[in-house]
């Protein structure tokens, strides 16, 4: 899966709009895989988030550089007995790459975004 987002904005003047977000460039690749009769609606996914340099700000804005994520993703279902677990482990921003995103609000303090992010998710009913 890929997708790709741009936004332009300018005022009659010619000026650029204030707050236009940097073009985006995302692609996912996912497959989804069974193991037996244990572990069932299994993925795995690798996700390359490409955000371009942002250049064209109005007066009162700074420019921004680009930047390059990759996250990871696996999960799926663990039935035991008449249990099912649902069980999820993501790396974001595996490669730790320090990064401010245009339209941060911390920007203008040189305080980066979040670094290398692991989330461990499991859920089950009762």
């Amino acid at each position: 899966e890929t997708s790709f987002e741009s936004v332009t904005g300018k005022k009659d003047n010619g000026d650029y709009l204030p707050l236009i977000p940097a073009s985006n460039w995302n692609n996912t690749i996912r497959t989804e895989f069974k193991i037996k009769n244990w572990f069932e609606e299994g993925f795995a996914s690798v996700n390359v988030n490409t955000t371009f340099n942002q250049d064209n700000v109005s007066g009162f804005e700074t420019s921004s550089n680009g930047y390059t994520l990759v996250n990871l993703g696996f999960g799926g279902k663990i039935k035991w007995n008449k249990m099912a677990l649902n069980v999820s482990l993501n790396a974001n921003n595996l490669f730790d790459k320090k990064y401010i995103a245009h339209l941060s609000r911390l920007k203008t303090d040189g305080i980066p975004n979040i670094g290398r992010n692991i989330v461990l998710g499991m859920n089950f009913n009762l």
